[in-house]
């Protein structure tokens, strides 16, 4: 409905502008175009010198894509201007084709960022498996070691090392006077 009234309120109001005016369908498509150059232009962070340089040489870009310059651009909004019926309309389609491409836009980026979660996830999961995979490994490996080293070392006999310890204890208390130990076999 708001489409419908902005064109029957362009193709009323078209009788009234000038020849050497952007007529409205175009202008709509150049302030979009212009705004769409202002958002970039703001979110550059730049100072205000580079700012206007850059956005000069993107308005250029602008003009020379509809064939026109910026006398007949400015000529054009100072008309629009003192026509606010006119102007407003304008404004109106170009809000809603602005907010057409950010919707777009937003959809786009939420695939994107989808995506790119889905493929976090996968390669976390692969560094997981990855690292419970070489600890499992380390493990064995370190198993494997553990029983070659005591296959190595020389079996020992209980018996002997009973022995052995006891006898150890007989030198001491030798050695310190202490009461005797029973003989072992």
């Amino acid at each position: 409905m708001c489409v419908g009234l902005v064109l029957i309120l362009l193709s009323g109001c078209k009788s009234k502008i000038p020849a050497d005016i952007i007529q409205p369908e175009k202008m709509q498509v150049i302030l979009y175009d212009i705004h769409i150059v202002d958002g970039y232009v703001s979110t550059l962070g730049a100072d205000q010198d580079s700012a206007k340089r850059i956005a000069a040489a993107y308005y250029k870009g602008v003009y020379t894509k509809f064939a026109i310059d910026s006398v007949l651009y400015t000529k054009s909004m100072a008309f629009y201007y003192d026509h606010p019926e006119i102007l407003t309309g304008m404004y109106d389609q170009v809000n809603a084709t602005l907010k057409k491409s950010k919707d777009s836009l937003d959809k786009i980026e939420t695939k994107r960022l989808a995506k790119m979660t889905a493929a976090q996830k996968k390669a976390i999961k692969a560094a997981d498996d990855k690292r419970k995979a070489d600890s499992t490994k380390k493990s064995k490996d370190s198993l494997d070691k553990a029983v070659r080293a005591n296959a190595l070392q020389p079996k020992i006999n209980p018996a002997k090392l009973r022995k052995d310890s006891l006898n150890r204890v007989r030198r001491l208390q030798r050695k310190f006077k202490t009461l005797p130990v029973e003989k072992v076999n």
